[in-house]
């Protein structure tokens, strides 16, 4: 159970009936306080009074030691209300009479054992508060000390009239209590139903739009409030109308702006594929120009030496069989840079390591003539589901990238690092490493927005990343991320398992 109620009338009702029983027993302990206080003053200077002519009564008995009269003086003497007990003793706190008694009704008995006490160090009028009790310490005088008189007197009836007081402080506070619950549930009950009410019409009020409910004119505020709703019931329904005919516009001019985010989405992959197939086919030239270069020379070779008639038929055939080896392996290439320029296959769970092997080895030639060292590693793989096709031109959009950086940046030791490993239990990591200077400040935060570039405007036109996000994200359901580490730039593909 909460410690506040939720419900605003049972706060109000909490509230009113704590500020009452705080006001109450406040009343009833400020009564008692203050009641007290002038009873034990009262007491005080009653005590002081009946001391003092005791004490006056006792002075010819202490000039001629008469102490018996003195015992009977005070047995007769000291009857009033409150005291308990009365001591005389000499200036030496030997006592010489000692009288108590237990209660107002009961007579003054002499106390056994009572020998000595300690009195005052001056001749003055001393009260001390002891618990329950009040002693009041009196010299008796006559020309010169002759002994005080000690008299106790109990305030028991103090501590009763506060508890009376006590008491009926709590029962006035009940009875308010209960009156005021019983009042304030009789005040609130119309307002409560009626704010019950409009709450009930506030929560259904999508389907009372356009409605309006009566509302209770007792309270100024829950009328207000009644009029509101009113107000907003027929506000939603106009509201909703206005809605509906702009959802109607919206509904259209969406399917519009989709369409031409789609045809874009088109042109920029179809500009990307267009990009990497120019690349392909400068690797293509790389990779056939030195097999030509080898066929031509042992055709013009074998030609010479046909026409002096130095090549005998046996090695004329060897030669043929080298040449007809080196159009194969130029036939083999070709197949395989035919299968990269195909249009994107269906979805498909291959080996990330086959992906990198085939894109490596389409352009590792062309870049190996511009001192270009391409090293793969892999760590640790499991088999994903996508594209193969995406997944190359991710790899050679990358590549190309680190590429233009190292020519631009690195003369020798140009190298790049393809690390294949698994990122947790069910995500595999390609991350490629350069050593190309790395990523400037500049264009870090938007490295893969469209058309950020740090080419000149010849050299590119910034859709390359643009394009690996885009795959990615989309076709993958991975993510893709830049950074400098070392003398050179890290990106890090990580494309989940299932």
């Amino acid at each position: 159970m909460p410690l506040l109620l939720h419900s605003l009338h049972t706060r109000l009702l909490v509230a009113v009936t704590l500020a009452m029983m705080t006001g109450t027993l406040g009343l009833a302990y400020w009564t008692a306080t203050a009641q007290s206080r002038h009873l034990l003053q009262a007491r005080t200077q009653q005590a002081e009074l009946l001391v003092g002519n005791l004490a006056e009564g006792c002075a010819y008995a202490y000039a001629v030691e008469d102490y018996a009269v003195m015992e009977d003086f005070l047995r007769h003497a000291a009857v009033l209300p409150g005291l308990r007990r009365v001591v005389a003793t000499d200036t030496q706190g030997r006592v010489l009479t000692a009288l108590h008694r237990t209660g107002d009704s009961s007579p003054l008995e002499p106390i056994s054992g009572l020998t000595a006490i300690k009195t005052p160090p001056a001749a003055t009028t001393v009260l001390q508060r002891d618990g329950d009790t009040l002693v009041v310490w009196h010299p008796v005088a006559a020309g010169g000390l002759l002994g005080w008189l000690q008299a106790v007197y109990g305030l028991e009836e103090i501590d009763l009239f506060q508890r009376q007081i006590w008491r009926q402080g709590i029962i006035l506070c009940l009875v308010e209590v209960v009156s005021g619950i019983g009042l304030f549930a009789l005040l609130l009950h119309r307002p409560i139903s009626a704010i019950k009410r409009l709450s009930g019409f506030a929560r259904e009020l999508p389907a009372h739009r356009g409605m309006t409910i009566q509302v209770n004119q007792s309270v100024t505020e829950i009328n207000d409030l009644g009029e509101s709703l009113n107000y907003a019931s027929r506000e939603l329904a106009r509201i909703e109308q206005q809605l509906s005919a702009l959802n109607q516009s919206l509904q259209r001019q969406v399917e519009e702006e989709v369409a031409k985010s789609r045809e874009k989405d088109l042109l920029l992959l179809q500009q990307a594929r267009y990009q990497t197939l120019g690349e392909l086919l400068v690797n293509i030239s790389h990779h056939w120009r030195q097999p030509l270069n080898a066929i031509g020379a042992t055709i013009q070779e074998q030609a010479w030496q046909i026409a002096n008639g130095e090549l005998p038929p046996a090695q004329a055939v060897a030669k043929a069989e080298e040449v007809m080896v080196a159009l194969q392996q130029l036939s083999h290439s070709l197949e395989g840079f035919r299968q990269l320029c195909q249009p994107a296959t269906s979805a498909a769970t291959f080996l990330p390591s086959a992906v990198v092997a085939t894109a490596v080895a389409a352009i590792s030639e062309g870049y190996r003539l511009q001192g270009i060292t391409i090293r793969q590693e892999l760590q640790s793989e499991r088999p994903i589901h996508g594209s193969p096709h995406d997944l190359i031109q991710v790899l050679l959009n990358l590549l190309s990238n680190a590429r233009d950086a190292l020519l631009a940046n690195r003369t020798a030791g140009r190298m790049i690092l393809l690390q294949i490993a698994l990122a947790t239990a069910d995500q595999v990591q390609i991350t490629m490493s350069d050593n190309g200077g790395g990523i400037s400040d500049q264009v870090r935060s938007t490295l893969f927005d469209p058309y950020v570039t740090t080419k000149f405007r010849a050299q590119g036109v910034g859709m390359g990343l643009f394009v690996v996000r885009q795959l990615i994200e989309q076709r993958f359901g991975g993510t893709v991320t830049a950074d400098n580490c070392g003398d050179g730039a890290q990106l890090r593909v990580v494309i989940p398992i299932e």
